[in-house]
């Protein structure tokens, strides 16, 4: 197998990490090829575009910052559209790539403390528009419309690292405010996505020590009614079709290559687009899980399973897995598809026309975090994150008589001191107006 050329298409350049997009200029014809085509079917756009790839190209495309550079002369892309940026962002992010500060929202442990799905659908929404925002204003371009979260894991344990990120431990309220905040991102456009969701971290994955090697071991009933619950909630009722496979594994096999990826996720859910590793997993399967004896062998098992981007060097593994008939172009040519169907649904190879997503970020447009309306949704989500305890059965050893102070602990804790003390104050004050 000849990895430089194919059909007798040239070898390509070394990857600029730009995601594939199309200008609105017509070639030639209107449509010279038929991925180009916005109103022909999805599958007939998707099996154009790789048709016309390179082997080389397909192996760069599986990485977490697909791209298919050419020189124009040799390429079937009528332009580039300049930087798309990688699929790197979850609304964390966003806080890391702005150089100034901003309204957010709280942590999803504390949205959760809303009870309140249309709240999430508000809060999503605003990471959505802002994310498109930043990647499309000539004032940024940065960041992504492929969103890491919801985080739709279970928090079994506090002490494990990424409890803040999900909403609890209750498998039907944490299905139902990913489902919520899922429909925020994606938006409610009939065919275009405000920006993809992609939920973290399939699946029982709820421990810190040990987390990158570990077996989470319960039967099928668990699986169904417990542990996945969120995750099918996220795809059948919120809209999502992508996901990141978790570093632990199910009964002694590793999430990464579980026969569940495609059994259960993309057969009976649905799930046809974006399938990522989660970092260091590729050589985890070698080194944490010893399930394979090289990262040659867990490469092609990973494309097998259904991974079509990995947040590690794939490269060498994938090529060697080719090279050695342990990997064929087919099984590239059926993962890869994912990515482009959700390169589609962002509206990515349409005409901006066509999608109004691709308005947000216009000249002049204010900076959407600026907003009465942002900050408005900021400041409510916050507020109902608020959880006031009533002692009125006298469950908590506390005396109103006996009490003399309250110690407030934190780096702003005199800022919160203050305010309670300006707040009692008020209250009090308010009471004797009322009742003098």
């Amino acid at each position: 197998m000849n990895l430089n050329t194919m059909n007798g298409r040239p070898r390509l350049l070394p990857a600029l990490c730009l995601f594939l997009a199309i200008s609105t200029a017509p070639v030639r014809a209107q449509y010279q090829y038929p991925f180009q085509d916005p109103n022909l079917p999805e599958e007939v756009r998707v099996t154009n575009i790789v048709s016309l790839m390179t082997l080389n190209e397909k192996v760069a495309f599986l990485s977490q910052r697909p791209g298919v550079p050419r020189p124009r002369h040799q390429s079937p892309w009528a332009t580039w559209k300049g930087f798309m940026a990688s699929p790197r962002a979850d609304p964390a992010i966003l806080r890391r790539i702005l150089p100034f500060p901003r309204p957010f929202s709280p942590k999803p442990s504390a949205m959760a403390e809303t009870w309140d799905p249309d709240m999430l659908r508000q809060a999503g929404a605003v990471e959505g528009y802002e994310a498109r925002y930043l990647l499309q204003s000539t004032n940024y371009h940065r960041g992504s419309l492929i969103m890491r979260a919801p985080n739709a894991d279970l928090g079994r344990d506090p002490r494990w690292g990424r409890t803040e990120e999900c909403y609890g431990e209750d498998p039907f309220f944490n299905g139902t405010m990913a489902a919520a905040f899922i429909k925020g991102l994606q938006g409610d456009h009939p065919k275009y996505w405000q920006t993809a969701s992609l939920l973290k971290h399939f699946f029982a994955n709820s421990n810190e020590n040990g987390r990158d090697g570990s077996s989470s071991d319960f039967d099928e009933a668990l699986f169904r009614e417990y542990y996945s619950v969120p995750f099918r909630m996220g795809f059948e009722e919120g809209g999502a079709r992508c996901f990141m496979a978790s570093y632990n594994a199910w009964n002694r096999v590793p999430c990464t290559v579980q026969p569940v990826i495609k059994n259960v996720a993309i057969k009976e859910w649905g799930v046809d687009g974006i399938i990522c590793t989660d970092g260091g997993s590729l050589r985890n399967l070698v080194n944490r899980h010893h399930y394979y004896t090289t990262t040659n062998e867990a490469a092609a098992a990973c494309v097998k399973a259904g991974i079509n981007q990995f947040l590690d060097n794939h490269r060498p593994g994938v090529l060697y897995a080719l090279t050695n008939n342990l990997l064929t172009e087919a099984d590239i040519d059926q993962v890869i598809k994912g990515t482009f169907r959700v390169f589609i649904r962002l509206g990515l190879l349409d005409p901006a026309t066509n999608n109004p997503y691709a308005k947000i970020g216009a000249a002049f447009e204010p900076e959407p975090w600026n907003t009465p309306e942002h900050k408005a949704v900021a400041r409510l989500v916050t507020q109902k994150s608020i959880v006031l305890l009533k002692n009125s059965e006298n469950l908590l050893p506390l005396d109103r008589t006996k009490i003399k102070s309250i110690a407030v602990i934190g780096s702003r804790a005199d800022e919160v001191s203050t305010r309670l003390v300006q707040r009692h104050t008020a209250l009090h004050r308010h009471a004797i107006a009322r009742h003098p």
